[in-house]
């Protein structure tokens, strides 16, 4: 039989939830209304109250944890607001966004992929240096199993939350490779390190071009691409290419900071919300990159790497080529609510504008130069990166100028 948790649960949770958050708003932005116990907040109680009695005089099962109804009873609050950008996040799951964002964490240095059409979660790249690589792991490797649990059918958070883990915990992963036309499962067992995500990769491209590849923004961003562009121009390139293809944002404060690098004093964006009305983010240093620049976009750049391509499209200092970008005009802010209630919260709560007043919400950013890539391009930069040699094309065209 079912273990009664008490009158009012239910209740609890609910109201614990919308006052924990109206709390920790107020802390951050101390010009927030305070209402009044609100109509909602009674049917939320009384609905809440009625459910826990049926689940508690009829629901079969044990099986199911205080703590985890209650954190589905925030995240069933947030969705309701029809946003998919919004969530409630479980303290795991905070841990992990704010690793995104910060740019260090513990795991093994590779990122996984979910397929929409295969529905399969197939390694997309192993960092070098780093567990994944030195275990024998590889790009293409889809996942079949973790430490013998069937992977499968769970989902892409679930899955990654399985193996990461504190510095020297082991993971045993089945995967199914593909080598020469034949698909074998392979066994291999890899070891969580402290990591400090490398997001930004640089080499020297022919005709003296510099290029760098940034697959994220995080605060260790910044400094990865600085020290790439100062090793770049010391190998004397005479302009740059910037490839945020498939570079699906981060952090708006990285971007902002590597656009004060690129660009001279002036307007960047301008964010938009309830709260705080307009903040304009400006470029401060006269110190600039004056050298010509292509930035290559296609329909996985979104976000900050929008605001990166579009505010150099805007004050004039890049060519964008490639394919339409993914069109996210919007900001999200991440709220720990671990001193409160547990787990945190991320809402959107603002748009942003680029320099020439233009929001990109649904519309993306449209290249200078169309290039498309072959649809079985298996990897960018490469011979048969048809983009990144029409990005070069354009350097050469305005260093020749």
């Amino acid at each position: 039989m079912r273990k009664r948790r008490g009158s009012g649960f239910f209740s609890g949770i609910f109201v614990g939830v919308l006052f924990s958050m109206t709390f920790f708003l107020v802390m951050y932005f101390l010009d927030i209304q305070i209402l009044p116990a609100s109509s909602l907040a009674s049917d939320i109680r009384n609905r809440a109250e009625i459910v826990e009695s049926y689940i508690d005089s009829y629901y079969w099962k044990d099986d199911v944890s205080d703590q985890t109804i209650s954190e589905y009873a925030a995240k069933g609050m947030v969705a309701a607001l029809g946003d998919k950008y919004s969530a409630y996040f479980t303290g795991e799951e905070l841990k992990s966004s704010m690793e995104d964002v910060e740019g260090d964490y513990e795991g093994i240095g590779a990122s996984v992929r979910y397929d929409e059409k295969t529905k399969n979660k197939t390694i997309q790249e192993v960092q070098k240096g780093r567990p994944a690589q030195k275990a024998g792991l590889k790009a293409g490797d889809i996942l079949l199993s973790v430490n013998g649990e069937d992977v499968t059918k769970l989902s892409l958070n679930d899955t990654i939350q399985k193996i990461k883990g504190k510095e020297g915990k082991k993971s045993e992963l089945v995967v199914l490779r593909e080598e020469n036309g034949e698909k074998t499962k392979k066994k291999i067992t890899v070891t969580c390190e402290k990591i400090v995500n490398q997001t930004v990769t640089h080499r020297m491209l022919s005709g003296e071009t510099g290029y760098i590849a940034i697959t994220s923004f995080t605060k260790e961003t910044v400094k990865q691409y600085e020290n790439a562009l100062s090793d770049l121009e010391k190998k004397g390139q005479k302009g740059l290419i910037v490839d945020l293809r498939n570079n699906g944002g981060g952090s708006l404060t990285a971007v902002v900071d590597i656009l004060d690098r690129m660009l001279p004093k002036g307007k960047l964006i301008t964010e938009k919300n309830k709260v705080n009305g307009d903040k304009v983010y400006t470029s401060t240093d006269e110190k600039h990159f004056d050298k010509p620049v292509a930035v290559l976009i296609n329909g996985g750049s979104a976000s900050a790497s929008e605001v990166f391509a579009g505010c150099m499209q805007d004050r004039k200092a890049a060519s964008l080529v490639g394919v339409k970008s993914f069109g996210k005009g919007i900001v999200q802010t991440i709220f720990s609510l671990e001193k409160s209630c547990g787990g945190g919260i991320k809402l959107t709560t603002g748009e942003y504008l680029l320099p020439s007043g233009r929001c990109i919400q649904g519309k993306g950013l449209t290249p200078d130069v169309e290039a498309k890539n072959p649809s079985d391009l298996k990897q960018f930069g490469g011979k048969d990166d048809y983009q990144l040699q029409k990005a070069v094309e354009v350097i050469n065209e305005k260093t020749a100028e």
